[in-house]
């Protein structure tokens, strides 16, 4: 007979199963995760210092190169072998260099006879236009290869380098974690150029629960890719001890542990999971701020800006939600829901009116990777709203701390037929130098200047100095925060032909906002679209009578 009768003491010794192995198993995965994620980082880091020091290798072959081409030295004299020779000790890792004729045979070499080579990847381009770079094979297998650097004359005439591929390896690859590292040299078509493997055991993989860590660094200056990685076995072999710590470890602490899940489990709450809910049910909605052509009186489209519209029917503005949801990530999935609604609410209103312009704001997180580029692919590729109708705004709430992966990201709208504009300049963390660095389209004039004009002698200043570089730099120019007649006429008569602000329009829902592209845009039918293009400006959302 048991104790609490029939099957409990199965059910108490579950739970204590339970209680027991929890904590092991979770100290055990967090562990896995730790070592997973140091890993990563010191196999990022191995990647970067491999590629620095292959590129610093191949410098030094280039530069040789380059100096022989530059010196003319193209005919086997003894002047042109003894420089051959100088700049064979210069670059350490050359193995030959040699003067080839226009097939690209070798005719002599600095050291010997020069090397029968054929070349068994396509040649490419590097940072220095007039040096090819080609990975070839020496005799009938392709075992021995060697990167080949080149230069041509115009008459086809050349100089070549040869390097092996293992000397863009270092002699040593270490690390604090494992030393089982595999790495690879390749080119940019797949090509391997050479393979290390630090540890021959490393041929075989051996199944292990710890995934194999990789990582790549490409460069910019070589059409060449290092790739390092380390198998999940690698990994536990060389953590073996940590592994039997946290087994012990976690049946001592299995209550504590248990407990911290516990408490754990229950902080998933707050402030940012209310926002997160936010998006899921569709509270954040886009208000639209009508753009006015000032010269004409025409609206010439509108800025997105998003609204928490609670279940209460409050609505709440920016400034309380738009910084918590930008440290928390919530920034991304809440501007592709604005983008969505964007579309929803316009399509049918902008693909009559192809004219219309429709912006949205990105911060800075928008800029770190491509991310941004394909979301509003999908969103709009489908829609009737073009991409020549839609406005990316720079936002600089925040720094931009990549500013090529930026140019990249920017490059890539723009490519797709976007504007994208610098908003607030002249207030913000990049200042000036982001005009001159990201290639935008569109530079947006802050309110805290536009306040100023009729007040401040100093502001009007730089809004004059604005306008002017914005005119030197043949980029577009929009006022923003315009709020009296006074400030209109002033910078109607600087030739800013852009603004927005209250004065016209505050952000709009909607139904509002399709209501008056109505009013002021009528759909184009034939030839009858818009007969008042020579109107003038009377006064806020009021349209220019003919």
């Amino acid at each position: 007979m048991t104790r609490y009768g029939g099957h409990s003491w199965r059910r108490a010794l579950l739970v204590g199963v339970v209680i027991v192995a929890g904590p092991i198993v979770g100290l055990n995965a967090l562990l896995a995760l730790n070592i997973v994620t140091t890993a990563q980082e010191e196999v990022d880091g191995l990647a970067a210092e491999t590629l620095a020091l292959a590129e610093a290798r191949l410098d030094a072959a280039a530069t040789s190169l380059i100096s022989l081409g530059l010196n003319d030295v193209r005919e086997c004299s003894a002047n042109d072998l003894d420089a051959m020779r100088v700049a064979g000790q210069r670059a350490q890792f050359v193995s030959e260099i040699a003067v080839v004729d226009a097939a690209g045979a070798g005719q002599c070499a600095a050291f010997g006879d020069p090397r029968v080579v054929r070349r068994i990847s396509p040649e490419h381009g590097t940072l220095s236009p007039d040096v090819q770079m080609s990975l070839v094979g020496v005799g009938e297998s392709t075992s021995l290869q060697l990167i080949r650097l080149q230069w041509r004359y115009q008459d086809g005439v050349g100089l070549r380098v040869l390097m092996p591929g293992e000397s863009l390896f270092p002699f040593f690859l270490k690390s604090r974690l494992t030393a089982g590292f595999a790495a690879r040299a390749v080119t940019i078509d797949g090509a391997v150029i050479a393979r290390k493997l630090v540890d021959p055991s490393l041929e075989d993989d051996a199944p292990s629960a710890l995934p194999t860590v990789e990582a790549a660094a490409a460069s910019q200056r070589y059409p060449i890719r290092v790739e390092i990685s380390t198998p999940g076995s690698a990994l536990a072999a060389a953590n073996a001890s940590l592994f039997l710590y946290a087994n012990v470890s976690g049946l001592a602490l299995a209550l504590i542990a248990l407990s911290i899940a516990v408490l754990v489990s229950r902080r998933s709450g707050g402030p940012v999971r209310e926002i997160a809910d936010a998006i899921r049910n569709g509270q954040f909605t886009p208000y639209y701020q009508p753009v006015i052509d000032i010269m004409s009186g025409r609206l010439a489209g509108c800025e997105v800006l998003v609204r928490w519209t609670k279940p209460d029917g409050s609505v709440l503005p920016p400034g309380r939600f738009i910084t918590l949801a930008e440290a928390s990530g919530q920034i991304f999935p809440m501007t592709i829901a604005l983008m969505e609604a964007a579309r929803d609410d316009l399509g049918p209103l902008y693909a009559e009116r192809p004219n219309l312009k429709l912006g949205f704001n990105l911060f800075a997180g928008h800029f770190d990777d491509v991310s941004i580029v394909e979301d509003v692919e999908r969103i709009f590729a489908a829609s009737s709203i073009r991409m020549t109708q839609l406005m990316f705004e720079v936002t600089e709430r925040q720094p931009l701390p990549n500013i090529p992966g930026a140019r990249l990201v920017i490059a890539k709208l723009q490519a797709l037929g976007a504007r994208v504009a610098l908003d607030d300049v002249g207030t913000g963390h990049g200042g000036l130098s982001y005009l001159l660095k990201l290639g935008v389209d569109v530079m947006k004039m802050d309110k805290m200047f536009v306040d100023a004009i009729g007040t401040d002698r100093y502001s009007v200043a730089i809004v004059d100095s604005l306008v002017k570089l914005a005119e030197d730099m043949n980029l577009d120019l929009i006022a923003e925060g315009v709020e009296t007649i006074e400030q209109v006429e002033y910078l109607r008569g600087k030739g800013v032909r852009m603004a927005q602000g209250y004065v016209f329009a505050p952000p709009l829902p909607a139904s509002s906002f399709r209501a008056l592209v109505e009013a002021m845009v009528p759909a184009r039918k034939g030839e009858g679209r818009d007969q008042r293009a020579g109107g003038r400006y009377v006064g806020p959302l009021r349209h220019a009578s003919a």
